[in-house]
C-alpha cells in the first residue's frame, strides 16, 4: 500500500490537491532546511569565528574600510541566513487563498448537482461538494500556518545571529584600534 495516494488526495481536496500538496512539499523542505542550518550556526558559533577571521585579515586597513569589508560581508551572510524565508511567506499567503478557490469549487460543485436534481433534495447531494469546500479550507490554513510561522520565526532567528555577529565585529574593530573592551564584552 502507498503511503501517499494521490488518487485519494484528489477525491479529498479537488482539483486543488496537487497544488496544496506541491505547496506542502516545498514549505517542509525549506522548514526543516533553515532549522538544520540556523541550528548550526547558533550551535558551533562557525559564523562568529569566520567574522574574526574576515576582520582579521584587513587589521592593518583604516578602520572606515574594516567597517565597509564587515557591512558587505555581513550583508553576504544575512542572505544566507534568509535563504528561503520568503518562498515561505509566498506559500503562507497562496495556501489559504488556493484553500479558498477549493470552497468556491467546492460550493459550484453543490449548486451544480442541485441544478440538475429532480424532486427532493437528499444531503448525499450536497455532502461531495460541501467536503471539498471544507477540506480544501482546512488544507490551504494547514499548510498556511506552518509556513508563517517558520517564516516569522526564522528571520528573528536570523536577525538575532547577525546582531550577535555584528556585536562581535564592532567589539574586535575596537580592539584592532588598542581600545580596552573589557567593560564592553
Amino acid at each position: 500500500m502507498s503511503i501517499l495516494n494521490f488518487t485519494q488526495l484528489e477525491q479529498h481536496l479537488g482539483p486543488l490537491a496537487y497544488p496544496l500538496f506541491f505547496c506542502s512539499l516545498v514549505a517542509f523542505a525549506i522548514l526543516i532546511e533553515r532549522l538544520m542550518l540556523l541550528s548550526f550556526y547558533s550551535i558551533t558559533k562557525q559564523l562568529h569565528r569566520e567574522s574574526l577571521y574576515v576582520l582579521g585579515r584587513h587589521q592593518l586597513a583604516e578602520r572606515k574600510i574594516r567597517e565597509e569589508v564587515a557591512a558587505i560581508w555581513l550583508q553576504k551572510q544575512q542572505g544566507k541566513l534568509a535563504h528561503g524565508i520568503r518562498v515561505l511567506n509566498i506559500i503562507s499567503l497562496l495556501a489559504p487563498l488556493l484553500g479558498l478557490l477549493g470552497t468556491v469549487i467546492g460550493l459550484i460543485q453543490v449548486f451544480d448537482s442541485l441544478g440538475a436534481h429532480q424532486g427532493p433534495i437528499e444531503p448525499s447531494l450536497l455532502a461531495k461538494g460541501l467536503g471539498v469546500a471544507m477540506k480544501t479550507t482546512a488544507g490551504g490554513l494547514i499548510i498556511a500556518l506552518p509556513a508563517l510561522l517558520g517564516a516569522h520565526g526564522f528571520q528573528m532567528w536570523a536577525d538575532r545571529l547577525i546582531q550577535g555577529i555584528e556585536h562581535s565585529i564592532n567589539i574586535h574593530n575596537l580592539e584592532l584600534d588598542g581600545v580596552c573592551i573589557e567593560a564592553l564584552a
